[in-house]
């Protein structure tokens, strides 16, 4: 760790990728060690003053955002390091979520927007763009996935890590929650069935346990479960105040 990062003493919060890391201080600006090219070097964002928080990273590039809403972003290019002129003027982004090498926000009207190597998710098609009902967003190593307010899931990204819902699209209804890893996607239905998909051999294909688990996990908003989302509200409620 460089001397200048040691001696600080107020740090406040630190995250890291695949060769950096990246602190937010209590003055609120952001300083960053590693591989420069990877998030390391954190001149790009260094004349903000007002982070809020550390908001998301990926393998290469770091987001954060700004007490107006507002995000910011370094690392590589290629990996969602710079953000794009139409998602740099958006105030209203209340989560941010990665793949490998892109990164994709829910906006507070419902809407989700992604930015990076196309490839992991980061273009995301005009039926995904033209959503107003996202209630929350997952990614694999290179798609995601979005739960509507309606019950149903979308994604996209490479298929073969979850960015295609084809194979189980008539069982995605009446959804609750969605999880991820790096191979695909489960998502739990309000009947207790567990809905998996993306590549087989990563726990995309549960039919070898599904009599182990189907009515058998319930999910339950519980305070910490709905932790996330309240820290949401409250940063938006900071964001507003200011």
């Amino acid at each position: 760790m460089p001397e200048e990062i040691l001696a600080l003493t107020d740090i406040e919060d630190v995250m890291g990728n695949s060769a950096a890391f990246a602190a937010r201080r209590t003055n609120g600006t952001l300083v960053a060690w590693g591989e420069g090219d990877s998030g390391g070097n954190a001149d790009p964002v260094a004349p903000y003053t007002d982070i809020v928080r550390l908001c998301c990273s990926n393998l290469e590039a770091f987001v954060a955002q700004r007490v107006t809403g507002h995000l910011v972003a370094w690392g590589a290019n290629t990996a969602g390091g710079t953000l794009p002129a139409e998602i740099e003027v958006l105030s209203d982004v209340i989560d941010v979520v990665s793949t490998s090498s892109a990164f994709a926000a829910v906006r507070r009207n419902g809407s989700v927007v992604a930015w990076g190597a196309e490839r992991s998710g980061g273009t995301p098609p005009a039926e995904i763009s033209e959503l107003v009902n996202v209630a929350q967003v997952v990614g694999s190593s290179h798609a995601f996935a979005v739960l509507c307010q309606d019950g149903t899931v979308k994604a996209w990204g490479d298929t073969t890590v979850g960015g295609d819902t084809t194979p189980v699209a008539s069982e995605l209804v009446d959804i609750q929650a969605l999880y991820a890893n790096t191979h695909g996607f489960v998502a739990l239905r309000r009947d207790g069935r567990v809905i998996s998909w993306g590549d087989q051999a990563g726990g995309g294909d549960n039919s070898a346990v599904r009599d182990q688990i189907d009515t058998y996990v319930t999910y339950r908003a519980t305070s910490a479960s709905r932790g996330r989302a309240l820290l949401g509200r409250q940063r938006q409620s900071v964001i507003a105040a200011n």
